[in-house]
């Protein structure tokens, strides 16, 4: 089951896109480095504005034409706090990320071992039939001759052969599911392969105990929301605070009146940004702000109760299963020891062929019921090891 398991886990594409977001977020804390250090651009511009017997822009305003080739550098002051806060907010959004990667992949172990799971009951299935129809083949080789020297009713050895058929095209059908199951398991774990191997009984700890909720991955997806949240408030607040930018460029910039030549220079200047009033946007961002931090409260209330709720559920479904199986396999051992009796005893004519295929039914619908009963048992610990809330 490993196997599976982990040849899905490298082939979703799923948990290939949260690992690439978490380096995207990395490559944004970067960016945001960036963005509040010097930013540095070359600029050029050239303009010429005609001027015809008084027709035109006023040349004292345009001086008829210019141009500027230089340099800018510019670079806007932020305060530490200001910058760890923003990249805080990074850092909580790579939380986010891995806190929905794990989500992701407990539902994807959870999925694959369903499938598992079903295509080993399948499985078992078959080889119970295989297992039937071994045993009436070999009662039949001795019923055949017995017919034949006319010691064995005739009527009596077509009736057991129409259940010998019947049997076979069942086994054949089990073969067809089978074969299906392991394909969807294939495909589910994105494995390209048209052979069909048996798989081993799906193994699971002997004492299964999930995380308390406190430690699982619901509330560390709350903790890394919660978090963000809270960090995209502090943000609001410095988002509302003065800026200061400075710039300084150096170049070339001539309008060619007077000694162009000469008109090589520099200058520098600092920009400052209030701000005074915005329709009281601020204060709706933050209720805003704290309505999703309330509704995210809430999510994981609800969480909790269905977490708790579901493992006293499923450990309880264990415990009456186990019971079931216990008892049917006590059933099975006394079905069996009828069936192999019988077979001994019909080819004397001590047992009617009617009894013998009623014990042969009998132990086939057994050994499936304890087939489906395992595969429920198989399922509620897959649900248990992998707990997922919808």
């Amino acid at each position: 089951m490993s196997y599976f398991l982990e040849t899905a886990k490298t082939n979703s594409p799923a948990l290939n896109d949260f690992n690439n977001q978490v380096l995207s977020n990395r490559i944004d804390s970067l960016k945001l480095r960036a963005t509040y250090g010097f930013i540095i651009t070359g600029e050029g511009t050239a303009g010429y504005s005609p001027n015809s017997k008084g027709w035109g822009y006023d040349s004292a305003l345009t001086n008829g034409q210019s141009l500027f080739a230089g340099v800018r550098v510019a670079k806007e002051f932020i305060s530490r706090n200001n910058l760890n806060t923003r990249l805080t907010g990074i850092n909580a959004s790579i939380s986010q990320v891995l806190a929905q990667k794990n989500i992701s992949l407990q539902t994807l172990n959870k999925q694959i071992t369903d499938q598992y799971i079903a295509t080993y009951a399948s499985q078992q299935q078959y080889n119970v039939s295989k297992e039937i129809i071994h045993l009436l083949n070999q009662e039949d080789i001795v019923l055949k001759k017995l017919t034949q020297a006319a010691v064995f009713k005739q009527t009596d050895y077509l009736t057991f052969k129409v259940t010998l058929q019947q049997n076979e095209l069942t086994l054949q059908q089990q073969k067809a599911d089978w074969q299906n199951n392991y394909a969807l398991l294939n495909y589910l774990s994105g494995i390209v392969d048209d052979t069909f191997e048996p798989v081993e009984a799906p193994s699971f700890k002997e004492t299964l105990t999930p995380v308390s909720f406190d430690e699982s991955m619901y509330t560390k997806a709350f903790q890394a929301d919660s978090l963000k949240l809270a960090n995209d408030a502090k943000i609001i607040q410095y988002d509302y605070k003065p800026k200061i930018t400075a710039f300084s460029d150096s170049g070339y910039q001539s309008s060619f009146t007077t000694t162009p030549y000469k008109n090589f220079g520099l200058s520098v200047g600092v920009g400052v940004t209030i701000p005074i009033y915005d329709g009281h946007q601020k204060k709706m961002l933050l209720q805003q702000n704290q309505l999703s931090l309330q509704t995210r409260q809430k999510y994981l209330e609800q969480t909790q109760r269905q977490y708790q709720q579901q493992i006293l559920q499923i450990n309880n479904q264990i415990e009456q299963y186990n019971q079931i199986i216990n008892t049917a396999n006590e059933q099975t051992t006394y079905a069996k020891t009828l069936a192999e009796a019988n077979a001994k005893q019909l080819p004397t004519g001590d047992v009617r062929m009617v009894d013998f295929i009623l014990s042969i039914n009998n132990l086939l619908n057994l050994k499936g019921n304890i087939i489906q009963y395992n595969t429920t048992l198989f399922n509620l610990k897959n649900q248990l090891q992998y707990l997922i809330i919808q």
